[in-house]
């Protein structure tokens, strides 16, 4: 069967239907890993099931399968498949664990939109894939997601649920055409700082849309209503066309990071065949925060994705979303040790050579 693709108003309401079109609900459990973004579990705990976190792999930033098998009861109904910062987990093992099991999986394209895995597109192996095109992901197009389909009768259930969805409101598409090109003027590497801390506090006085939601069980934001809005619609069809060059730039700013870091850089495991297109490039540091606020200071784009094992959640929160502090110890290291840098085509050769004045002697 040809994969269908279906549009929404963001990848975690994509991820949701697939759930509703899976039949899970309420009493049910879905496994995504840990060293994840909060709007995973948002979906999960939207349809009224319960997210079982499993930890990543010990020298890797993707789930492991180990770790999932020892998650699956009899109540699992589907597996969440992350390819953190585009590096692809690993397929192989993963789709015969869910096999063995008849568990479906659902692959979390977020940070890919290029990347290959033993010569399969991700995205093509589990019955469907959602992706999402916010701010720093791949594809940039302000607010919106999308959902691949592989499977024959799901893509029946999805379309027919499709149909229901509502447009955003005339007033709702103004403000993320006004959103988006707000951010093409101003945002650059140089600039990140300042545009993120303008943009999480526009978000806050509810001026723009930001990234994260209220969260609890059963909770239903009228965002999963949605349909991604029509000039988003036609933002991502432009921006599909220019894949294969940025794809190119991305290749080559991960080599220039590398040859400027050199031996201090350790690069994290990507499986036999992977083909990696990095949304971002991590790197593995000792003094997270210090880091952070020399970057800020030298006027470097750094991040920390992710800074807890569902970000960008803390404390009692993560408890809100059945996350539990000791449970996956090799994502909360993760957490607490690496940061990422930029790789889309607004990073400039001259940008990696300022990273690296910053970066050195302080990787491990």
């Amino acid at each position: 069967m040809t994969s269908l693709e279906l549009t929404y108003y963001r990848g975690r309401v994509g991820l949701y239907a697939v759930l509703e079109a899976l039949g899970v609900g309420a009493g049910d459990e879905v496994i995504t890993q840990a060293y994840t973004c909060v709007a995973v579990p948002e979906a999960i705990l939207a349809r009224g099931a319960r997210p079982v976190y499993a930890d990543v792999e010990p020298d890797g930033v993707n789930i492991d399968p180990e770790s999932v098998r020892a998650r699956l009861t009899t109540a699992t109904r589907a597996i969440v498949v992350q390819h953190t910062f585009g590096i692809p987990a690993r397929m192989d093992a993963l789709m015969e664990l869910a096999g063995a099991h008849g568990i479906p999986v659902i692959e979390d394209c977020c940070h890919t939109v290029a990347g290959r895995f033993r010569g399969a597109a991700l995205g093509s192996f589990g019955v469907a894939a959602f992706h999402s095109y916010e701010w720093g992901k791949p594809l940039v197009v302000g607010v919106g997601g999308s959902v691949r389909v592989n499977d024959q009768e799901l893509a029946r259930r999805l379309q027919r649920l499709h149909a229901s969805l509502g447009r955003p409101s005339p007033l709702r598409q103004l403000k993320l055409i006004a959103q988006y090109a707000g951010f093409g003027v101003v945002y650059h590497p140089r600039l990140y700082w300042p545009v993120r801390d303008a943009f999480r506090w526009l978000s806050r006085a509810g001026a723009i849309e930001g990234n994260y939601n209220p969260v609890s069980t059963g909770q239903v934001h009228e965002e999963f209503s949605l349909d991604m809005a029509p000039m988003q619609r036609m933002l991502l069809a432009l921006k599909r066309r220019a894949i294969g060059r940025d794809t190119a730039h991305r290749r080559h700013v991960v080599s220039r990071y590398r040859d400027v870091l050199g031996a201090a850089h350790r690069s994290f495991v990507e499986p036999d065949g992977a083909d990696t297109v990095y949304a971002r490039f991590p790197l593995r540091v000792e003094d997270t925060a210090g880091l952070l606020r020399a970057a800020r200071k030298a006027r470097v784009e750094l991040a920390d994705w992710y800074c807890s094992p569902v970000h960008p959640l803390e404390d009692e929160a993560l408890g809100a979303v059945g996350y539990r502090r000791g449970s996956c110890p090799v994502a909360e290291s993760r957490c607490a040790h690496v940061v990422s840098l930029p790789t889309h085509r607004r990073v400039s050769d001259t940008f990696v050579e300022r990273a690296g004045e910053l970066l050195r002697g302080r990787l491990v």
